[in-house]
């Protein structure tokens, strides 16, 4: 069985059609009925429910965006903190170790706004960061089909994941209960 041979410079490799129809996106592509996908690929904004124009990159305006968070932030639990685990700024990655230097940075923001403006901080207690630890799945490439590692690696292996569970906290990340903030404004209004 042979196969059929055609050139580069044949008609039979390419030919001009004019029959099809379909949407085609600012960028040349074409998405043949689809004027959904070919709108959003040609498009650089977008108007948000509000009416505002955001770029098409996100979901929303940055002003609904910040509603949103502030709406999710409110709904949380609200504790005191009692200085024993860091706090950080919600959806940032500023964090505070200890009441001073959340007191030094609540002053300066209220500086840096006028007599009668008044900042939005929104605080959450941290949760605890563990390492991760190891599967034997890492080396399921480097083994042969249905192979096992050595049971000299997997001792090491589950001694290695004991230390790993009984490690103290490596990292925090911002966790899911806000912070009573009326007692540090009151500090910083009496500074």
């Amino acid at each position: 069985m042979t196969e059929k041979i055609i050139m580069y410079d044949s008609p039979e490799a390419a030919t001009f059609k004019t029959d099809i129809s379909g949407w085609v996106a600012s960028d040349g592509r074409f998405y043949g009925k689809d004027e959904n996908i070919a709108r959003y690929a040609g498009c650089t904004h977008r108007t948000c429910p509000c009416g505002k124009i955001y770029s098409k990159g996100h979901v929303r305006c940055d002003s609904c965006q910040s509603k949103l968070d502030s709406d999710k932030y409110y709904a949380l639990p609200v504790e005191d903190w009692d200085g024993s685990e860091p706090v950080c700024v919600y959806n940032d990655d500023t964090y505070f170790f200890d009441e001073d230097s959340l007191l030094d940075w609540m002053a300066d923001l209220k500086a840096d706004l006028g007599e009668n403006e008044e900042a939005e901080v929104q605080i959450v207690k941290c949760a605890r960061g563990k390492l991760h630890t190891i599967d034997y799945d890492n080396w399921c490439d480097d083994l042969p089909e249905d192979g096992e590692l050595p049971d000299e690696v997997c001792t090491k292996i589950e001694e290695l994941n004991e230390a790993i569970r009984n490690a103290p906290t490596v990292c925090w990340y911002p966790g899911k209960i806000r912070i009573n903030l009326k007692t540090f404004w009151d500090q910083v209004e009496q500074e």
